[in-house]
């Protein structure tokens, strides 16, 4: 059960987000973007961080510094898309109500 809530939490955070804006399905748009801005910054800033550390590494470093800002850039694209999927959907419920 927990990796299912762990799973569709981004749409459930978008939805509460999109939700409270009340400003219908286009305002939840904008919340699900700013968002997933938000949540992006910290995830590449580490990202970063860790590929200047490996950097010294001949060929190990390289790997795991790209593979890092791989797996990053994919779990930010993942959290965007239901992020902003369940603010549209909750910026539409509140605008319905």
């Amino acid at each position: 059960m927990v990796p299912l809530i762990n799973a569709l939490s981004p749409f459930f955070g978008g939805f509460i987000g999109g939700y409270v804006a009340e400003e219908g399905a286009f305002g939840g748009f904008k919340v699900g973007i700013l968002m997933s801005v938000l949540a992006a910054i910290p995830g590449f800033l580490l990202s970063g961080i860790l590929a200047v550390m490996l950097a010294d590494i001949p060929v190990l470093g390289a790997i795991l510094a790209g593979s890092g800002i791989l797996i990053t850039l994919v779990i930010v694209i993942y959290t965007a898309i239901f992020g902003i999927i369940g603010a549209v959907v909750g910026g539409a419920v509140s605008d319905n109500r």
